[in-house]
């Protein structure tokens, strides 16, 4: 049995094509001949093309939907299948779901409705679709009818997720025969049934990608399905968990962030994909809207070898003009990038080694800064906390160059891993979860795990006591009144806060958990508070600070040994603040034997280590992605990988086969990388 098509096809591309029919000379220059060698001067292998857009409108002669009227009948979608085929692009045709602008004008009772009864997208050029909806249905008879007509690869849905908490007359419904009453329309993170809405929020929306995902597969079991892949680290209101991602043969989205957010964003994909490799997709333009302005080709070679070192694939998305014309210097452009990358592909594979494990969940994506708001607040924080500390820890690590992951609920299993597990401030957590890092740490696991982890379960009730109190060595007590606050070290544990002291403490930018140690727990550093609170304006002592005044024998750092492992609980985030990283990569280092790779490297380097078992080979990627393009070259980067009792035959820089000398010190192998400009491939080869 072939292969799935995905499986080696690393240069891929996007053109999106949301063009209204509000002018008749909208697509009337869209020729497919020079569509299709656009596509083949960049060198791609795979393409996303149109099926169905965010307006609504379909590129195909349609039963089910409506034709886009500028094609005047014409089956631009199977004209462009054709021509890729020909020349063995892969297809993956793209349907837009939930956004869809024909259906929300078209069916009223589809739309997606506030908590005003209003319709929430009144004003927008997005008209947006509930799927609880007959919606749904619509959706389902489409992709069948696209499964019947056409020959292709895939098929991506786009924008599956909520846009908006939706309380119309079809979500009210089933909130009320699923869980009984209205629909809440105040947030509370500690109400049961605020949190209940919002776990069958998220259940509804794994149902309705459920029912597409089958719907295709149904008809075309060997076709790939996507759907949207983004959102997984974006706030409550998308409705995105873990469990989304099990309707996607492999995981596939768009950003826009810097280094460090796409990074996390390939790791995520790393674990919690179905399938290998995931797609990292972003524009090849500036922003979605400034299409015309190109981003300069030295930074598309850095994010794609960037999506290289982490063993994804490269989509750049690139904008069809209203006539239908495409830009012929995109084109020229990412084919120089892919020419540059693809003589990596045949080296790609194996297990990732990480040796620190960010834990991500997705149903922790809150702020109980919010608790008490309307739904419809417009001063809704902006904060996610619990993914902002995961987004630094990760930051710390790649300062660091310590080996990392992220992992979601799907890994539960895997934990055994990883030497360390990070659960920043993990807002929620449930008794599966619970058990399962409690038996990781009492087998010989380590763990770090901040303020209110374990605290709250996922149904909104506060605990009299953490979930992992046993494993953290504390108790809870409360939480500090000061949202200003400190943790000064103890006597012995100077060293691990340096530069900070006992005078001049470490500042948290908000409140602590107030706990109690445990028999055995050893305290590393005590809460220290501000002179006064920092709410009150009249009383303070400096006008522009709130200055450590009033210490306390209050645990704020505790170190504990359970079964076998052990582990570090934090009563703040510290690991959210950016002074504090070397604080908290000391902390990761006391849990943490010695890391699987080491590099004497700057901070804009990334190293990422591939295990290839079958081949007897390491991969080590080395990139270089500074915030200004091009790229400094870095010279003689010092490299160290542990080999377990492995022996070294060679170490060569590919693919050039240029082999390097290596030295052997214990159990790790040396080398220098001598010059790295934007990416560096890395073979040792072992005996």
């Amino acid at each position: 049995m072939n292969q799935p098509w995905y499986r080696d096809v690393y240069r891929r591309s996007v053109v999106d094509m949301h063009i209204s029919d509000g002018d008749p000379t909208f697509l009337s220059e869209f020729d497919a001949q020079k569509y299709v060698e656009m596509l083949t001067r960049s060198q791609v292998q795979s393409a996303v093309v149109y099926g169905h857009s965010h307006v609504g409108l379909c590129y195909f002669p349609t039963k089910v939907g409506a034709m886009h009227p500028g094609l005047k009948g014409r089956n631009l979608l199977g004209e462009v299948i054709e021509l890729c085929h020909r020349r063995d692009i892969r297809v993956v045709i793209y349907a837009s779901v939930i956004f869809d602008v024909w259906a929300y004008r078209h069916h009223p009772d589809w739309r997606i409705i506030g908590p005003d009864g209003q319709d929430v997208a009144a004003r927008s050029r997005y008209g947006v679709c509930c799927p609880n909806s007959p919606y749904r249905d619509y959706v389902v008879a489409l992709a069948e009818e696209i499964c019947r007509e056409f020959d292709f690869e895939g098929l991506r849905f786009d924008m599956t997720f909520w846009p908006h908490v939706c309380y119309c007359r079809h979500c009210q419904r089933r909130f009320a025969a699923e869980v009984g009453g209205e629909l809440p329309r105040i947030i509370h993170w500690e109400d049961p049934r605020w949190v209940a809405f919002q776990r069958k929020r998220e259940d509804w929306l794994v149902e309705f990608a459920a029912l597409i995902t089958a719907a295709v597969k149904r008809l075309k079991p060997q076709a790939s399905v996507e759907h949207q892949a983004s959102t997984y680290a974006n706030n409550w209101r998308f409705g995105v968990t873990y469990r989304l991602a099990q309707q996607n043969d492999f995981l596939q989205g768009d950003f826009y962030g810097d280094s460090l957010s796409g990074s996390f964003a390939r790791k995520v994909f790393q674990n919690l994909s179905e399938n290998l490799p995931g797609g990292f997709e972003t524009t090849i333009s500036v922003d979605l809207r400034n299409y015309t302005a190109l981003k300069p080709r030295e930074l598309l070679l850095t994010k794609a070898s960037a999506a290289l070192a982490d063993g994804c694939a490269f989509i750049f998305i690139d904008s069809i003009d209203p006539l239908g014309t495409l830009n012929p210097l995109v084109y020229e452009r990412m084919g120089s990038v892919f020419n540059e990358t693809k003589v990596y592909e045949p080296y790609l594979g194996g297990k990732p080694c990480q040796d620190v494990a960010i834990y991500l969940s997705t149903e922790s994506k809150c702020d109980f800064a919010d608790n008490g708001k309307r739904v419809d607040d417009p001063n809704l924080s902006a904060k996610v906390p619990h993914v902002e500390a995961a987004l630094s820890v990760a930051k710390s690590l790649l300062d660091h160059h310590i080996p990392f992951g992220v992992i979601t609920k799907r890994n539960l299993r895997d934990l055994a891993r990883y030497q360390v597990i990070v659960l920043p401030n993990v807002l929620m957590m449930d008794e599966e979860e619970a058990q399962a890092f409690r038996e990781y740490v009492h087998c010989g696991g380590a763990l770090y795990a901040s303020r209110y982890t374990s605290l709250i379960t996922k149904d909104g009730k506060r605990q009299e006591d953490f979930l992992l109190a046993d494993v953290l060595g504390v108790s809870y007590q409360g939480e500090t009144r000061e949202n200003f606050t400190y943790i000064a070290p103890t006597a012995g544990a100077e060293a691990l806060f340096a530069p900070y002291t006992a005078q001049h403490p470490l500042g948290l930018t908000d409140s602590q958990v107030r706990v109690a140690a445990r028999p055995g727990a050893t305290i590393l550093g005590t809460l220290t508070l501000p002179y006064t609170d920092p709410a009150d304006p009249y009383h303070f002592s400096s006008i522009h600070n709130n200055p450590p005044g009033r210490r306390t024998d209050h645990p704020a750092l505790v170190h504990n040994r359970f079964g076998q492992g052990q582990a570090i609980y934090a009563a703040g985030d510290l690991e959210s603040l950016d002074p504090h990283r070397e604080v908290f990569v000391r902390l990761i280092r006391l849990l943490a034997r010695p890391f699987a790779c080491e590099a004497d490297a700057p901070k804009v380097v990334e190293v990422t280590l591939f295990h290839q078992e079958d081949k007897h080979r390491f991969i080590i990627n080395l990139v270089n992605f500074q915030p200004e393009q091009p790229n400094i070259p870095v010279e003689g980067i010092r490299v160290r990988l542990r080999l377990d009792g492995k022996r070294v035959r060679r170490v060569a820089i590919l693919p050039a086969e240029r082999e390097l000398g290596y030295t052997v010190r214990g159990d790790y192998a040396e080398f220098t990388v001598p010059r790295l400009e934007t990416f560096t491939m890395v073979a040792l080869d072992y005996r």
